[in-house]
């Protein structure tokens, strides 16, 4: 039904008479509104109002009913007033229709009408960007609106919201040319929800609009005279606050208290308001469409110059660094972690105190800057002992940890410590430990020689190799070499010692797992500990237990295989045989 008259049940010549009789009789606007709002979508009543524009009587008539220019502007009107009217029914797909309708010169026509007169149309639509955005650019290139001709507009617009439609048709031969044309102009723009946004924006009369934050303070829908209270508990809350300098070696925190930094507050809370009841007509129809952060005030820092150049002195003390290159690290309580080292970084304090002085403008109650300055890259060259996580054995012997025996101990302990043994390597006690002259820093000290006791330079460094053997064996790491003492030592078990002299006698074994391992060694009071590193799955769920048996005189070693509580393996190892002192 259309107007109470069934549009349908009419013959063409009554449909299209019917049509120019309300297009001549109506006013535009309400008679668009009667005949599109029961449009479907084959366009019938479209087509005929398109066929009848055509027609200079109908043309002319809108023309100088809406007091128009030309007939191009006329067409280019009522096209607005079609996609206005459909859009606001939402009858999207008969807004589609319509767009394919048209060629693509009107397609640009309208397009030129719309973003020109930045209808609602233009900022809404979007079937209409869809055909018309690509025209948008070229269009607006030449026609902008600067903030005064929006303002003006805003001004019109009021005034016309005033007038009763009677009240215009009666003052309308008073109304100087400027206002019907700034009049017409505002109709345009605000098209049919024009007295929608009104109602909406009247429900924040003394009320912020949306969109208004004060830091991440949403102030929609205060009160504009509690303001003052936001701003002062969001200074208390903010000068509690921090700064972070981050670079590429960490992150350093300080608060605004201890570098000397005052928040201020000053008119801020006017400021507020102000710009709350001063945003245009435009500004506040989109915040409130949009509904999300429109407009940020914040709080700004109070300080002297000499704040911000102690803060750079202290940055430059703590961000300037040479790199480190990656490797093992061994903590206070002998614990083992690959570190991967660090860049070297070298702060440019101009760079920046421009960007903490920049920041500081805009308030918050976390500051986070990255610091500008040169990285100079750390190498990588031990990625592979990344694996290395877990203590897979230990092993711990006493001694008098005095006089030449001691020092030396201690010295061949140091040596050993920080050896890494990667898959498949085999490890020599003299290379790493020895030689165990003067010239390497030994002391004399009492050994086994020659089946009997003397005195020689690193007497003591065979309980070290010794405490490392036991270690091994428990790392389920291979032997290679390995020759007991003449006379059976006190600090190991018989038979699971192992000597080393000069260039004659070596200890060696090999890495058999798939793992890097790493040896620590320390000595702690009267103990010497060796620790052995790998990775959490190098035993494989394993364990290995060592022993010896007296047998015929001599000392059977043995090694044990544990898995899951039981013994899954028992291999024979070296029978020692000692003198008796």
């Amino acid at each position: 039904m259309v107007n109470n008259v069934d549009f349908n049940k009419l013959e063409e010549n009554q449909k299209v008479n019917y049509v120019k009789n309300l297009l001549f009789n109506s006013d535009l606007t309400k008679a668009l509104d009667v005949l599109l709002q029961y449009e479907k979508k084959d366009l019938k009543i479209i087509k005929i109002i398109l066929s009848v524009l055509d027609e200079d009587l109908i043309i002319n008539r809108i023309k100088e009913q809406c007091n128009l220019t030309d007939l191009k502007q006329t067409k280019s009107f009522v096209y607005s007033k079609i996609i206005s009217i459909l859009e606001f029914y939402k009858k999207t797909v008969i807004l589609n229709s319509f767009f394919k309708l048209m060629n693509e010169e009107e397609k640009k026509q309208i397009a030129t009408y719309e973003y020109q007169n930045k209808t609602n149309v233009s900022f809404n639509s979007k079937i209409f960007n869809k055909y018309c955005l690509k025209y948008k650019e070229e269009v607006l290139k030449d026609f902008k609106l600067d903030d005064e001709e929006i303002h003006m507009l805003d001004e019109e617009k009021e005034r016309y919201n005033a007038l009763s439609d009677k009240k215009i048709k009666r003052k309308v031969h008073v109304i100087p040319t400027f206002l019907i044309i700034a009049l017409f102009f505002v109709t345009l723009i605000f098209g049919y929800k024009l007295y929608d946004y009104n109602k909406i924006i009247s429900k924040y009369d003394g009320l912020f609009i949306p969109g208004i934050y004060l830091n991440d303070v949403d102030l929609a829908g205060m009160k504009t005279s509690d303001v003052k209270k936001v701003v002062l508990s969001e200074k208390e809350r903010i000068q509690n606050g921090t700064i972070t300098v981050t670079n590429v070696n960490g992150d350093y925190k300080f608060t605004y208290e201890e570098i000397g930094i005052e928040v201020n507050d000053d008119n801020l809370a006017d400021e507020i308001k102000s710009y709350n009841k001063n945003l245009s007509f435009f500004k506040k129809v989109r915040f409130i469409r949009d509904n999300k952060k429109s407009k940020t005030f914040y709080l700004k820092a109070s300080y002297d110059e000499e704040v911000i150049d102690n803060l750079m002195d202290i940055l430059k003390d703590k961000l300037n660094t040479t790199p480190r290159n990656d490797g093992m690290v061994i903590d206070d309580n002998y614990n083992v972690y690959y570190d991967k080292g660090a860049s070297g970084f070298t702060l440019d304090l101009e760079k920046t105190k421009d960007k903490v002085k920049e920041a500081f403008t805009n308030l918050k109650e976390e500051t986070v800057i990255q610091a500008e300055g040169t990285v100079v890259p750390n190498e990588i060259n031990h990625e592979k002992l990344s694996s290395i996580n877990k203590k897979i054995s230990s092993y711990t012997t006493y001694f008098v940890n005095a006089g030449n025996r001691g020092h030396n101990i201690n010295l061949a302990s140091r040596r050993l410590n920080d050896t890494i043994l990667m898959p498949g390597e085999t490890f020599s006690y003299l290379k790493v430990v020895g030689p165990y002259g003067a010239s390497n820093g030994y002391l004399p000290a009492p050994i086994y020689l020659n089946g009997d006791t003397a005195t020689a330079n690193g007497g003591g460094v065979c309980q070290l190799a010794s405490t490392l053997y036991n270690a091994q064996l428990r790392a389920g790491l291979e032997t290679v070499s390995r020759r007991g003492h003449t006379f059976a030592p006190n600090y190991v078990p018989k038979g699971l010692d192992a000597t080393v002299y000069s260039t004659t006698t070596d200890y060696k074994f090999k890495n058999n797992n798939k793992y890097p391992i790493y040896i620590v060694s320390y000595v702690k009071g009267n103990y010497l500990t060796v620790d052995i590193w790998s990775n959490e799955n190098a035993l494989e769920g394993k364990t290995y237990e060592p022993y010896s048996v007296a047998s015929n005189g001599g000392w059977l070693a043995y090694l044990k295989t544990i898995q899951d509580g039981k013994v899954i393996e028992t291999k024979y190892l070296d029978k020692s045989v000692y003198k008796a002192h």
